[in-house]
């Protein structure tokens, strides 16, 4: 098998140029670049994988992973179950990952001297949703002043340094829904929107403007009549729909951004006593195909809750392993349509 040394020479490159392209550290020229991985593929070039394997076990890698239980939205089970099976992957490797659950109890919280505050200091890296809250920011700043690199998954906070983005790229999910309540409920369409999130959630803003964006440029028809927001108590929730109806009765279209549990979905879909209203929302977990068979939920946008899951991971694992630095800092997951015909 061939060696870096004869791939520097057949290149015409320094040895030092070729472990830059290896393992994509430091600054390499785009041709340069270009003509040492054509002499690798020439020699059929493979790096020394169990060399590597015993070089990245000596440095017992430990990363946490926090994730939101299953009662803020049933679709990080998807992203948790994905991230797990990644997890005994790289646990060949010596890696240990280990998965923190967050929530609203200080136990489980990002606030100053907080347990997880304290843990920072045996995490050699972070995989996280990001929300734009004081206490994330606060908790960003304290792990970059220790030089642990974080990885966001979901959502990110664009002010915070970060190593690379896993999600979706949400001002166009909320593109796609305005064209997707073109298409259920025409081109004069009468659209309102309920939300789970606030403005520090990037999934709500970033989905909303793109909803507007949208009318404005391609459906200058279409009304967007009001934004909702989801409650916690479900009568609250019955009797915002309540009011929803009584104040814009000629509805058509709801499209429900964040949707937790989807039981949302099901209050619109109760007391729609016409039968006119066409709803619309995001991703795909159990509950929501029941819906969907059903009739209720007409379309919803997904965006690949395993690629989160596993590729923050392997991205954050490349970096402490070998300094590789990912391709793209915004990996954004590909979105996809679902309607009842092809669950």
């Amino acid at each position: 098998m061939a060696t870096i040394k004869e791939i520097a020479e057949k290149a015409g490159v320094s040895i030092g140029t070729v472990d830059r392209v290896l393992h994509n550290r430091g600054m390499v020229n785009a041709q340069t670049k270009e003509r040492v991985e054509t002499v690798m593929k020439e020699l059929n070039y493979r790096p020394n994988q169990v060399a590597q394997g015993l070089a990245v076990m000596k440095k017992k890698l430990k990363i946490g992973f926090f994730i939101p239980g299953a009662e803020y939205h049933p679709y990080f089970q998807h992203v948790a179950r994905a991230a797990q099976k990644k997890a005994k992957e790289l646990a060949q490797y010596g890696v240990q990952v280990n998965f923190y659950p967050v929530g609203k109890s200080r136990e489980l919280s990002f606030s100053r001297g907080s347990a997880y505050w304290h843990m920072l200091r045996e995490l050699d890296g972070i995989v996280t949703l990001g929300l734009d809250t004081p206490e994330i920011r606060a908790y960003m700043g304290e792990a970059r002043r220790l030089e642990i690199p974080v990885v966001f998954y979901n959502t990110y906070v664009a002010a915070q340094e970060f190593l690379a983005y896993v999600g979706c790229d949400y001002e166009q999910s909320g593109r796609l829904a305005a064209g997707l309540a073109e298409l259920v409920g025409g081109v004069e369409a009468r659209v309102c929107i309920y939300s789970e999130g606030s403005e520090a959630v990037t999934s709500h803003r970033e989905r909303i403007k793109g909803f507007y964006r949208e009318v404005e440029e391609w459906y200058p028809g279409m009304k967007i009549l009001d934004i909702c927001q989801i409650d916690e108590e479900q009568e609250q929730n019955e009797a915002s729909v309540r009011e929803m109806f009584r104040r814009y009765p000629d509805v058509n279209v709801v499209y429900v951004v964040n949707p937790r549990d989807y039981e949302i979905c099901r209050t619109v879909a109760k007391m729609d006593a016409k039968g006119q209203v066409k709803i619309i929302t995001n991703d795909l977990v159990e509950d929501l195909e029941e819906l969907m068979r059903q009739g209720s939920v007409s379309a919803t946008i997904c965006q690949e809750p395993e690629k989160q899951g596993e590729q923050s991971l392997e991205i954050l694992f490349q970096y402490l392993a070998y300094g590789t630095l990912p391709k793209e800092k915004m990996c954004y997951t590909d979105l996809s349509i679902h309607i009842a015909q092809n669950l």
